[in-house]
């Protein structure tokens, strides 16, 4: 059934197909003309919806839409609807989905979208499509190869080719060439990562049909050497949200907003800043096909967020550089980004901006992570991330805009902004055509320098093999059990794994580095292809001094990155070998949970008095919310226990008892890789009873991802919370709940939210001055609420902390730290702290920094180093400011507490070193009196 098309507003589109958005006047757009047997109320319709826009805009609005042109309707859209298009039995996006995508007020949802790629794959023999894995929420998630018909009946030799380039390993450079010559150019394009930059999804199905039905000699050219990987949505929870919002609000005074929830079942935004941990459902599908399956040369990430007046943005990139990253991938980059650029020339499309705002220095970003892959990484960042059009006068056009320490004209053309915006309509077609242009462009350059894509991988590879084999790094050793959380070093190597980084186990003992390691010790070797990615995911970062001016404050890095060493942040024991050495090795897959060891007697020795596990592990609280659960009783042991030979530090969970109870523990303790203690007897050490947390987070409705990663980490370990929203702060509806999270969230957002008129009526506002006042008698009832970072303002103001903020008297020009790792140290032996080492790193993003002003009641948990504060990234004035100052306090407030942690220590899931900080609390672990 083919479904009848739709297009608003009503009338003929224009016949050029150049942007829309420059401006015309009013004689150059042709009248409305009404479509067979419409008649008059038909076409009055679109008169009588002018009128009531026109009621609803103040005076100064109605003057500003008289001043401006008409909007000329939507223009002719590129790809499908192309001269060179032949007749074929596949049918375009519009007799599927209904409308031609890139409509004024029209977004296709994921069910539409869906269905036409299923239609074209059905229909066409140039497309296949697979799923590839689902969403967290159980969409699927599909991957299209586009190609001709000989090469999809050869797709696992391009495959082949693919990754023996790419791993570039026992092939000589004859060998490479050979295969240069045969294989096909792998060029992935994505769309649908961030779910507000709604372009982007609508311009895939086009690109699609084009490329399968055109017989243009260009994309015929392209078929041949070209198998497109097309991922139409790496986020499709997050399109569901985004289109239900938009449905709601369009054509309102809120036509222009965001959801007011995070378009991701936990992420949102930030689901394209997890390319190195690679935790979500997600990004762990498609990093496999990246990174272990089909080593794409080029990664085209597609984006709506270029910096207004500018169209679009695209490579080159700005300063800094990774200096890990292979000088063939920037040259590479360049080359991609100026052909695009080119194109857009070509075609007289304006405002196409780059070489700012983005760099080229963060690894973790879906286009930044193939860097240090060897891979060639695009971003594209297309202006007006909306489906409703917006008129933007040219007097509105800035003189200049400034991005880091650079200032870029706006009217005048220069070497990066060539072709400038004069102003006028934006629209979603625009945005959809500047997505397909780009594509397009990338496609034909991956095209015609087809072998040297091929070629450029292997010889990327051969190089960081060659600097790896001759040492200094030879290899990263990961010891299996010196470390305080053998779990976690266990997912060091997964997460490395994951970013299909080469590791081995050890078959036998080895001499390196001076030391003996025994066998079954992890080594990362350095001679790999993907050496660049190891080492930044291993080494300290150190980011260069960049001022916004000479003697100016510092410009911060793009993303508020500067560091993010892994061991640091995971608090895994990990050492650097520079010298070669010769050990037997076997490669691993994945690495399996460590192996459960049983001290002071076996399992089944019964009449034990009970069991005990360490409060060191994180994976420690998963097993004990399942022992909670089962309704199975647990202690804490506020001292340290021991037996057999073992010894526990303060915090470890105790269960009473040798029979079921036990055998539960058991039961986890070999499913987690937990270590087990047999006590023959109580320890001389006070147990804490615990009970199952009662947890609230509170969640506005402003989409804060760090709530959301916080409700990713409690559930990966058997936490339950529930949402609080603002109303349960008005109302007084908190005593379900006997611990409260508040996330990083500025103070003033906090307390207020969303002004009202900027979001529908019941997103408005936040918890309020009555909903501060409760969330205080609360907490003084017996409560505990734990902040993170800004939270902690708030906390201090509603509660009335005798605590404050130092880092907020600091100036920028003499105290910078922008998303470093700083050293931390802690006093294991308070409750909040327990599994803690006495040091380690934690993230500071301008972040906080305490100032006790009661001692009496402010127990300080953790401080910042005395000395040497750096450990990764960029600091300045750390030593000056920072040092010795208290980073993590518990304040008594009443009956109740109040935990305030001054950074972020589960930061987007990285920091799994700093975990236990809020993870006691919430097991009931400190000094005041619990509720």
């Amino acid at each position: 059934m083919v479904a009848v098309r739709t297009r608003w507003p009503p009338g003929p589109r224009p016949s050029s197909s150049t942007s829309p958005a420059m401006t015309r006047s009013s004689a150059d757009v042709p009248a409305p003309a009404l479509p067979p047997g419409r008649g008059l109320t038909a076409a009055l319709v679109p008169v009588l919806l002018l009128a009531g826009l026109l009621l609803l805009l103040p005076a100064q609005g109605l003057a500003a839409l008289q001043d401006r042109p008409p909007n000329p309707g939507t223009p002719a859209l590129v790809g499908p609807q192309a001269p060179d298009a032949e007749p074929s039995t596949v049918p375009p996006p519009a007799d599927v989905i209904g409308f031609e995508l890139g409509s004024d007020y029209m977004l296709a949802d994921l069910d539409q979208l869906y269905d036409y790629y299923r239609v074209l794959a059905d229909a066409s023999p140039r497309v296949e499509m697979e799923e590839i894995g689902q969403s967290v929420r159980g969409e699927p998630l599909y991957l299209l190869y586009i190609s001709s018909e000989e090469n999809l009946a050869q797709l696992d030799r391009w495959q082949e080719i693919a990754e023996r380039m790419a791993r570039a390993r026992d092939l000589s450079e004859e060998e490479a060439r050979e295969l240069a010559r045969e294989g096909r150019a792998i060029v992935w394009i994505d769309a649908g990562i961030h779910s507000a930059e709604v372009a982007t999804p609508q311009h895939g199905p086009l690109l699609a049909h084009h490329m399968a039905t055109s017989e243009s000699e260009e994309v015929r050219r392209i078929r041949d050497d070209v198998v497109m990987l097309l991922m139409p949505m790496i986020n499709p929870d997050g399109h569901r949200i985004m289109v239900d919002w938009y449905r709601d609000v369009a054509r309102t005074p809120f036509e222009f907003t965001n959801t007011p929830e995070v378009w991701h079942e936990y992420v949102g935004h930030d689901l394209n800043r997890d390319w190195f941990m690679i935790r979500q459902e997600e990004t762990r599908h498609i990093a496999h096909q990246l990174y272990e399956r089909w080593y794409p040369q080029i990664v085209f990430n597609h984006h709506q967020h270029s910096p207004f007046p500018t169209r679009i943005f695209i490579p080159p990139f700005a300063d800094p550089l990774n200096p890990h990253i292979d000088p063939q991938v920037v040259r590479g980059v360049n080359l991609v980004g100026e052909h695009m650029g080119k194109r857009f020339e070509e075609e007289g499309r304006p405002g196409v901006v780059t070489g700012i705002t983005f760099t080229m220095w963060w690894n973790g970003g879906m286009r930044t992570a193939p860097y240090f892959h060897n891979q060639v990484g695009l971003l594209s960042e297309v202006a007006h991330r909306y489906a409703s059009p917006r008129y933007h006068d040219p007097e509105e056009i800035p003189e200049s805009i400034r991005a880091g320490s650079r200032e870029l004209s706006m009217t005048e053309p220069s070497i990066h902004y060539s072709n400038p915006w004069e102003g006028g309509w934006a629209r979603l077609a625009d945005a959809v055509e500047y997505h397909f242009v780009a594509s397009m462009g990338a496609l034909d350059i991956g095209s015609r320098l087809r072998e040297d894509w091929l070629m450029g991988k292997w010889q990327m590879g051969q190089r960081q093999i060659r600097a790896g084999e001759e040492g200094g790094p030879f290899a990263f050793l990961i010891p299996r059990n010196d470390q305080l959380d053998r779990g976690e070093a266990v997912e060091l190597v997964n997460v490395l794994r994951r970013g299909g980084v080469e590791v081995h186990e050890a078959l036998a003992s080895f001499r390196a580095g001076g030391e003996t390691w025994p066998a079954g010790t992890w080594v990362a070797p350095a001679g790999q292809a993907f050496r660049a990615h190891l080492r930044d995911l291993m080494e300290p970062q150190e980011h260069p001094r960049r001022e916004l001016y000479p003697g100016g404050p510092p410009e911060p890095p793009y993303g508020g990155l500067a560091g993010w060493t892994l061991p640091m942040q995971m608090a895994v024991n990990t050492v650097r070998i520079d010298e070669p050495f010769q050990v037997e090795l076997e490669p691993v897959e994945r690495a399996g949970v460590p192996e459960s060891r049983v001290f002071g007697g076996e399992e089944a020795d019964g009449d034990a008095w009970g069991w005990a596990i360490s409060g060191e592990r994180n994976a420690s609280r998963t097993a004990v919310n399942a022992l909670l659960d089962a309704g199975v009783g647990v202690d804490r042991a506020a001292g340290r226990i021991g037996a057999g030979g073992g010894e526990f530090a303060e915090g470890a969970f105790v269960i009473r008892g040798d029979g079921q109870a036990a055998s539960a523990l058991h039961e986890e303790a070999e499913r987690l890789g937990l270590d087990r203690m047999r006590l023959d007897r109580a320890p001389d050490v006070e147990l804490q009873p615990m009970e199952a947390p009662r947890i609230g987070l509170y969640m506005p409705w402003t989409g804060n991802m760090d709530e959301g990663w916080t409700r990713y980490i409690l559930h990966e370990h058997g936490f339950r919370p529930d949402t609080l929203r603002n109303r349960h702060f008005t109302d007084g509806e908190l005593d379900h709940v006997d611990v409260i999270v508040m996330t990083d969230q500025g103070a003033g957002s906090i307390l207020a939210g969303h002004r009202p008129g900027t979001m529908p009526e019941a997103y408005t506002g936040g918890l309020g001055e009555e909903g501060a006042q409760n969330l205080r008698a609360w907490v003084e009832a017996g409560g505990t609420l734990v902040t993170f970072d800004a939270a902690g303002d708030f906390a201090i103001s509603a509660l009335e902390l005798p605590v404050a903020n130092a880092a907020a008297e600091w100036d920028r020009a003499d105290f910078f730290v922008p998303g470093s790792l700083v050293r931390a140290t802690f006093d294991w032996s308070h409750p909040v702290a327990w599994g803690m080492p006495d040091e380690t790193a934690v993230f500071f993003q301008n972040s906080r920094a305490w100032e006790v002003l009661d001692e009496e009641r402010v127990a300080v948990v953790g401080r910042y180093a005395s000395r040497n504060l750096l450990m990764s990234g960029w600091e300045l004035g750390a030593d000056e400011h920072l040092a010795g100052r208290p980073a993590v306090v518990e304040v008594v407030a009443g009956e109740g507490r109040a935990v305030l942690i001054g950074f972020r220590p589960q930061f987007r899931a990285w920091p799994t070193g700093t975990y236990k900080l809020f993870l006691n609390p919430l097991h009931g672990a400190g000094g005041a009196p619990s509720r």
